[in-house]
């Protein structure tokens, strides 16, 4: 492929060329088939395979120490959310890896624990998320767990996968009722209370 410019191969440009609906990289007039990776032309960021772009994939791509979002072969600036590659789970935050993102996000109708930009299936433990407590279970917001659990030595009471820091009574686990005071066992309790 060369690029042809008012009727003749203009030998000076190098940049992008679409030909029946398939964009190329030029380089001095030509096609480029030694181009791979992430290309920036005309203010876009577009993902090569021998020159060609590699509309065929969406995922991640490395370029320069840093993890982008490829969408369709191009780079998707607007993307937040969860990506596959290979066998792990990350987090891409306005396009690029957020190897700081410490939180849960949504995602095709799940909620999942995300550490260090990547979603940790071993995780299972309370996650505070916009000023609410939740209970994670491998990795996944568990909005069927409802029983006391214990977080860094303090039992919590959890009801439907929040953590109920209204809850002022008596609660069963393991066979036994124990007393919660705002959502805290209180071991120090003694006096009478009601079953929720």
């Amino acid at each position: 492929y060369f690029y042809v410019e008012k009727g003749q191969i203009n030998w000076d440009y190098t940049g992008a060329c679409k030909t029946d609906g398939v964009l190329y990289y030029i380089r001095k007039g030509s096609l480029d088939t030694n181009k791979n990776g992430l290309t920036y032309v005309d203010g876009t960021w577009f993902l090569l395979e021998k020159g060609k772009l590699k509309t065929d994939y969406t995922g991640l791509v490395q370029y320069e120490g840093r993890w982008y979002y490829v969408e369709n072969g191009i780079l998707n600036w607007n993307y937040t959310g969860l990506t596959k590659y290979y066998s792990t789970w990350y987090m891409v935050v306005n396009g690029q890896l957020d190897w700081k993102f410490n939180d849960v996000t949504y995602y095709f109708g799940t909620w999942y624990y995300v550490k260090n930009g990547v979603l940790d299936w071993n995780y299972t433990g309370l996650t505070q998320h916009c000023g609410t407590w939740y209970y994670v279970e491998n990795g996944k917001l568990n909005w069927n767990y409802t029983d006391l659990f214990q977080y860094f030595g303090t039992w919590y009471c959890i009801r439907g996968g929040v953590l109920d820091w209204n809850y002022t009574g008596l609660a069963y686990h393991a066979g036994s009722y124990y007393y919660i005071n705002h959502g805290v066992l209180d071991w120090n309790y003694s006096g009478s209370a009601q079953i929720d």
